[in-house]
């Protein structure tokens, strides 16, 4: 490294250090971490493949956990049939996607996770939400925000989608979870989606968000399954 007309000598052991070791695709990925603005925490609860496992091999696959496929990331999707209905080895998948088994087994404990809160929540459609909303809600935003946080658990997102401010779009996701609450008290049918939105705003923010980066594309395609 040459510096006025002489050379400073650089430990190779220091420079080796300024360099990224680990896997980008991988290591990037971290970015799901990232919470909206100043939002809580993602919520994430622990759930490992044993448990998964479990599960798979005691409620009806077709009915109770395919379903709920269509709502995580594809790739997630993918991913957690190939591993626990396949029973394909990770090292396997990972060739088949042409990345890092650290990466399929991040990318697995992230869909795990999701499907664990689907199945822990009040199952319903939008169809659902739609209908028996307006009982409680006059005002259709009320409705757009609380059917966008259903589908993505996202903020931002929900405030992209319906062209509002995540400030707005917060404000008026927490008032509606209080009304809603309160309503269900005096309506056993409005139960369910009470516990829907209270879970999502106690700490489960982002959940069903998926941070898409360019790396993702072109890792395997529908040629592989």
């Amino acid at each position: 490294m040459a510096a006025s007309g002489y050379v400073i000598p650089v430990n190779p052991h220091e420079l080796a250090s300024r360099v990224p070791t680990h896997d980008p695709w991988y290591d990037e990925e971290n970015t799901f971490e990232d919470e909206d603005d100043d939002e809580e925490e993602d919520g994430f609860s622990e759930v490992d493949e044993e448990e998964m496992a479990a599960l798979v091999a005691t409620i009806d696959y077709e009915s109770q956990i395919a379903p709920f496929l269509d709502r995580i990331p594809e790739r997630e999707a993918d991913l957690i049939y190939l591993y626990f209905i396949q029973h394909k080895r990770q090292a396997d998948i990972a060739t088949i996607f042409g990345v890092t088994q650290a990466a399929i087994s991040y990318r697995l404990d992230r869909g795990i996770k999701r499907i664990k809160f689907l199945l822990d929540i009040p199952q319903v459609t939008e169809d659902d939400l739609r209908a028996d909303l307006p009982e409680v809600f006059p005002d259709s935003m009320d409705i757009d925000i609380l059917v966008g946080m259903w589908k993505t658990t996202c903020q931002s997102e929900v405030a992209s989608q319906l062209r509002l401010t995540q400030g707005r779009v917060r404000h008026r996701f927490f008032k509606a979870v209080r009304v809603l609450q309160e309503a269900s008290e005096q309506n056993e049918r409005l139960k369910p989606y009470s516990q829907i939105f209270s879970k999502i705003s106690s700490k489960r923010f982002n959940i069903l968000r998926e941070v898409k980066l360019p790396q993702w594309s072109n890792r395997g395609g529908d040629e592989c399954l």
